[in-house]
Protein backbone atom coordinates (compact mmCIF):
# COMPACT_ATOMS: atom_id res chain seq x y z
CA UNK A 1 0.00 0.00 0.00
CA UNK A 2 1.31 3.48 -1.18
CA UNK A 3 0.60 4.98 2.58
CA UNK A 4 3.29 1.99 4.36
CA UNK A 5 5.72 2.88 1.50
CA UNK A 6 6.00 6.20 1.91
CA UNK A 7 5.95 6.09 5.76
CA UNK A 8 8.75 3.52 5.17
CA UNK A 9 10.86 5.97 2.76
CA UNK A 10 10.46 9.01 4.90
CA UNK A 11 11.21 7.38 8.00
CA UNK A 12 14.77 6.44 6.10
CA UNK A 13 15.66 9.83 5.27
CA UNK A 14 13.71 11.59 8.08
CA UNK A 15 17.27 13.05 9.64
CA UNK A 16 18.62 14.26 6.15
CA UNK A 17 15.67 15.47 4.15
CA UNK A 18 16.37 18.92 4.12
CA UNK A 19 20.28 18.30 2.84
CA UNK A 20 18.83 16.17 0.53
CA UNK A 21 16.05 19.23 -1.04
CA UNK A 22 19.03 21.01 -0.94
CA UNK A 23 21.06 18.69 -3.39
CA UNK A 24 18.26 17.35 -5.50
CA UNK A 25 16.96 21.02 -5.89
CA UNK A 26 20.06 23.17 -5.39
CA UNK A 27 18.57 25.08 -3.34
CA UNK A 28 15.89 26.55 -5.11
CA UNK A 29 13.35 24.79 -2.93
CA UNK A 30 14.02 27.09 -0.45
CA UNK A 31 13.36 30.19 -2.90
CA UNK A 32 9.90 28.59 -3.78
CA UNK A 33 8.64 28.38 -0.20
CA UNK A 34 9.81 31.72 0.43
CA UNK A 35 8.04 33.07 -2.13
CA UNK A 36 5.02 30.69 -1.19
CA UNK A 37 4.82 32.41 2.32
CA UNK A 38 5.42 35.64 0.57
CA UNK A 39 2.52 34.92 -1.62
CA UNK A 40 -0.01 33.42 0.92
CA UNK A 41 0.30 37.12 2.49
CA UNK A 42 -1.30 35.61 5.88
CA UNK A 43 -3.31 38.05 7.82
CA UNK A 44 -1.97 38.84 11.94
CA UNK A 45 -3.35 36.23 14.12
CA UNK A 46 -3.78 34.07 10.79
CA UNK A 47 -3.71 30.20 12.43
CA UNK A 48 -1.83 27.71 9.57
CA UNK A 49 -2.27 23.79 9.61
CA UNK A 50 0.59 22.71 7.65
CA UNK A 51 -0.03 19.06 6.43
CA UNK A 52 2.68 16.81 5.58
CA UNK A 53 4.98 19.48 7.05
CA UNK A 54 8.15 17.09 7.95
CA UNK A 55 10.84 18.92 9.16
CA UNK A 56 8.75 22.03 9.71
CA UNK A 57 10.64 24.59 6.77
CA UNK A 58 6.76 25.83 5.37
CA UNK A 59 5.79 26.58 9.74
CA UNK A 60 9.07 28.10 10.44
CA UNK A 61 8.83 30.42 7.32
CA UNK A 62 5.35 31.48 8.32
CA UNK A 63 6.03 31.85 12.05
CA UNK A 64 9.14 33.81 10.44
CA UNK A 65 6.96 36.15 8.44
CA UNK A 66 4.39 36.62 10.63
CA UNK A 67 6.99 37.94 13.47
CA UNK A 68 9.20 40.29 11.26
CA UNK A 69 6.43 41.05 7.97
CA UNK A 70 3.47 41.90 10.44
CA UNK A 71 4.57 42.41 13.87
CA UNK A 72 2.88 39.37 14.92
CA UNK A 73 2.97 37.07 18.29
CA UNK A 74 -0.05 35.83 18.21
CA UNK A 75 -0.20 33.92 14.59
CA UNK A 76 0.10 29.96 15.47
CA UNK A 77 1.04 26.83 13.11
CA UNK A 78 -0.07 23.02 13.27
CA UNK A 79 2.15 20.42 11.71
CA UNK A 80 0.81 16.93 10.59
CA UNK A 81 2.54 14.68 9.11
CA UNK A 82 2.32 10.45 8.89
CA UNK A 83 5.42 10.10 9.61
CA UNK A 84 6.47 10.19 12.95
CA UNK A 85 10.32 10.37 12.11
CA UNK A 86 9.59 13.26 9.84
CA UNK A 87 7.87 15.04 12.56
CA UNK A 88 10.49 14.23 14.99
CA UNK A 89 12.79 16.49 12.74
CA UNK A 90 10.44 18.89 12.92
CA UNK A 91 10.40 19.43 16.79
CA UNK A 92 14.07 19.54 16.73
CA UNK A 93 14.29 22.31 14.23
CA UNK A 94 11.98 24.23 16.56
CA UNK A 95 13.99 23.30 19.84
CA UNK A 96 16.47 25.44 18.86
CA UNK A 97 14.13 28.90 17.75
CA UNK A 98 12.46 31.15 19.81
CA UNK A 99 9.02 29.26 19.47
CA UNK A 100 10.43 26.26 21.28
CA UNK A 101 8.26 26.52 24.42
CA UNK A 102 5.77 28.11 22.83
CA UNK A 103 2.27 27.47 22.60
CA UNK A 104 2.38 28.92 18.83
CA UNK A 105 3.92 25.71 17.33
CA UNK A 106 2.07 22.19 17.49
CA UNK A 107 2.97 18.36 16.45
CA UNK A 108 0.68 15.63 15.36
CA UNK A 109 0.77 12.48 13.79
CA UNK A 110 -1.45 11.72 11.07
CA UNK A 111 -2.41 11.09 7.80
CA UNK A 112 -3.84 13.84 5.24
CA UNK A 113 -6.64 12.28 3.96
CA UNK A 114 -7.88 11.96 7.46
CA UNK A 115 -7.83 14.97 9.48
CA UNK A 116 -11.31 14.61 11.72
CA UNK A 117 -9.16 15.82 14.49
CA UNK A 118 -9.85 18.78 12.83
CA UNK A 119 -12.64 21.02 14.12
CA UNK A 120 -14.19 23.30 11.64
CA UNK A 121 -13.29 26.42 11.18
CA UNK A 122 -10.65 25.87 13.58
CA UNK A 123 -7.72 26.88 10.98
CA UNK A 124 -7.25 30.22 8.65
CA UNK A 125 -5.00 28.71 6.63
CA UNK A 126 -3.93 24.96 4.96
CA UNK A 127 -0.60 24.09 3.41
CA UNK A 128 0.39 20.83 1.89
CA UNK A 129 3.34 21.79 -0.29
CA UNK A 130 4.99 18.87 -1.69
CA UNK A 131 3.16 16.21 0.44
CA UNK A 132 0.09 16.23 -1.96
CA UNK A 133 2.21 13.95 -4.51
CA UNK A 134 2.45 11.16 -1.86
CA UNK A 135 -1.24 11.32 -0.76
CA UNK A 136 -3.00 7.51 -2.36
CA UNK A 137 -6.28 9.82 -3.16
CA UNK A 138 -5.00 13.38 -3.72
CA UNK A 139 -8.37 14.45 -5.55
Amino acid sequence: MKETLVRNVFSKVASNYDIMNDAMSMGVHRLWKDHFIRSMSPARGAKLIDVAGGTGDIAQRFLEYQDKINGDSTSSVHMVDINPDMLREGEQRFASTKWHDDERIGFTVGNAENLEFVKDGEFDVYTIAFGIRNCTHPE
